[in-house]
């Protein structure tokens, strides 16, 4: 019997059969790597309370684990899609090594949703499960870096919904948030954060602009930082972290083609 009479008679085609088959299980693979990753938004962990970016300077670490087996590799070649490498890029991050900020108790990240747009998740730290470097201090408190992360992504998104793997990548959003929330950049953090919160409609926090914040008086700033200075260091420490400790990739490798 014809393709043709079986699907006029309602049934369908082997060769039907088989793609549907086909697609079906492509998509519960895809599924399943997905689940395996963890993509999309996670519950917060960072207990509520009120923002603090005044209290004493804390140690800041970057960090980096590994995406491995299956879900690295589909989400390696989910990665390099749109025009991601060109011809004056010759090497980019693996895309299966992840960077976070590391404060106290908690890690801060960028991931993504199942689309592969930029979101932000946080976690209780494990530190058998990172590889640490500690880069510079902050004098913000936990709730303040989860807004102050959650503003970062929200600014990335503005520019570029999607993961990038050159520049709208995990490594991107550390850089981004040690910039904010490093000693002496507090009375910028709380000109972009007003911004910020206009944007999202949520007012305004209390105390942000405070005239007595320890890092104005030469008795209560950290040693490391001399008020009225720029403070580049911990950007500088981080990079270095990130260019010595980072696997490159070449575009001529089997990876890309």
């Amino acid at each position: 019997m014809s393709n043709a009479t079986d699907e006029e008679d309602g049934r369908k085609s082997p060769a039907s059969r088989m793609g549907s088959f086909l697609k079906d299980n492509i998509l519960k693979a895809k599924l399943t790597v997905q689940h395996e990753l963890g993509l999309g938004k996670r519950p917060n962990v960072v207990p509520p309370g009120e923002v603090d970016i005044s209290g004493e300077p804390r140690t800041v670490e970057l960090g980096w684990h590994p995406v491995a087996g299956s879900a690295g590799k589909w989400f390696a070649e989910q990665t390099k899609l749109g025009k991601m490498i060109t011809e004056e890029i010759h090497k980019c991050p693996d895309p299966t090594q992840h960077w976070a900020v590391l404060v106290g108790d908690y890690v801060h990240e960028l991931w993504m949703d199942e689309h592969l747009d930029v979101i932000y998740i946080n976690e209780k730290l494990n530190r058998d499960e990172w590889h640490t470097f500690e880069v510079g201090k902050t004098r913000f408190n936990d709730e303040a870096l989860r807004q102050a992360s959650e503003m970062v992504i929200f600014n990335m998104k503005e520019k570029r919904p999607a993961y990038n793997l050159i520049n709208n990548n995990c490594q991107n959003f550390a850089m981004n948030l040690l910039e904010k929330i490093r000693i002496g950049q507090h009375r910028e953090f709380a000109t972009s954060f007003s911004v910020y919160q206009r944007a999202i409609g949520a007012g305004s926090i209390k105390d942000l602009f405070v005239d007595d914040h320890p890092d104005e008086k030469p008795e209560t700033a950290d040693q490391e930082v001399q008020p009225g200075l720029p403070h580049h260091d911990t950007l500088q420490v981080a990079q270095q972290v990130m260019d010595e400790n980072t696997t490159k990739l070449d575009k001529h490798h089997s990876f890309f083609r």
